[in-house]
């Protein structure tokens, strides 16, 4: 186990390795909670904890001992896992215990294939409506830059993450949700990724330059057609850490039905870029 999972071990009443102690129990993560009920901060804890890695996949989550770890009542323990599970980040095990979900090259094709379609249409929708978004875009390029020129990851997931969502803001609130959906079930992905390519987020970084300028210029089709092949490339990536022989015949389905003819789908052999 890593150093860092090895300083979010706890022991007291039980044994969920990666949990932090400090994360449930300390002043500042009590003062997050406002505004939110027990069950959506229990919730939102596990998930980004899965989300990060700290809850590598096949991690048991034995609700005996979140009562313990993080002084909650048993109902918002039951109904956050309850939530996790039909989100599909936990599955159910017998004696009331939950693991997190174990990573597979199929659901990298499904979610990456859905996201590919859904996102490409939401930025073909938003291009027209995107010249207020445009100033906050090229100051998040340079956030990532900035991060790649650090090597600092950690810094370079959050404004990530907002450029794909300034991408796709035009496209309404409910496309918006089901993109973000994706976006988080594609993230705990990448960050394996991460652990096998320490430097492959820098790889995408020509890319997301492109993908802004398609938008810059107002051409919907080729920034849809870069954003599917950009996500593309990360998806075989992954497929291929996961199981070498497979073939994503989804992700390139995909690709063909948002993507610009004259803009081919990226090889297995091709690198990921995130």
């Amino acid at each position: 186990m890593s150093e860092l999972s090895d300083r979010r071990r706890f022991d007291r009443g039980g044994d969920i390795p990666g949990l932090d102690a400090d994360l449930c129990e300390s002043e500042e993560n009590g003062a997050s909670r406002a505004g939110r009920t027990n069950t959506e901060w229990v919730y939102e804890t596990l998930k980004g904890a899965i989300l990060d890695g700290t809850l590598e996949p096949g991690t048991a989550i034995s609700q005996s001992t979140l009562f313990q770890s993080i002084s909650v009542s048993r109902t918002p323990v039951r109904e956050a896992i309850r939530m996790l599970q039909a989100e599909g980040w936990l599955e159910s095990q017998p004696n009331k215990r939950a693991r997190v979900a174990p990573l597979s090259a199929s659901d990298v094709e499904q979610q990456f294939a859905a996201r590919i379609a859904l996102e490409g249409l939401a930025v073909g929708i938003s291009v027209p409506h995107m010249a207020d978004d445009l100033p906050e875009m090229r100051d998040l390029l340079r956030q990532m830059r900035v991060a790649v020129e650090a090597h600092d990851y950690e810094a370079w997931v959050t404004p990530h993450k907002a450029f794909h969502r300034a991408l796709t803001r035009g496209a309404g609130e409910m496309i918006g949700q089901l993109c973000a959906s994706l976006s988080d079930s594609t993230q705990r992905y990448i960050n394996l990724c991460m652990k096998d390519m320490p430097m492959a987020y820098m790889l995408g970084e020509a890319e997301h330059q492109t993908i802004y300028e398609a938008c810059e210029e107002g051409n919907s089709l080729v920034a849809s057609s870069l954003l599917a092949k950009h996500l593309a490339r990360t998806a075989i990536q992954l497929v291929g850490i996961l199981d070498p022989s497979r073939e994503p015949t989804p992700i390139r389905t995909a690709v063909k039905l948002i993507g610009d003819p004259g803009i081919d789908a990226p090889s297995t052999k091709s690198r990921g870029a995130l």
